[in-house]
């Protein structure tokens, strides 16, 4: 019995330092990502706001993208190392024009 004790002791211990591990992984992750918001004046429907998302989502380090046509705005986040100015260009690309908030 106090086999099966000390293995299951060493079986939790081992379980708890990979979910550790996991968790620290996973908040270096978060660390290394920024919320950029853009003010975006000519999103008027539905049809604006899923083209503005589809377009940001096709920059390189954007992790998800959420657009509000009440606010008219997008709200992004990305890599720390992704540049804002590529963000605005992506929603140029529709001929909308965008500003960081």
């Amino acid at each position: 019995m106090k086999k099966y004790i000390a293995t299951m002791l060493l079986a939790f211990g081992l379980i708890n330092s990979s979910y550790a591990q996991e968790k620290t992984a996973q908040s270096a992750v978060q660390q290394a990502e920024k919320t950029v918001v853009l003010h975006i004046p000519e999103m008027y429907c539905q049809l604006c706001v899923y083209l503005v998302n589809k377009e940001l989502r096709t920059v390189e380090g954007v992790v998800s993208t959420k657009a509000s046509m009440k606010e008219r705005t997008a709200t992004v986040v990305a890599k720390e190392n992704v540049d804002n100015e590529a963000l605005i260009q992506a929603v140029r690309k529709l001929n909308y024009s965008a500003k960081v908030m």
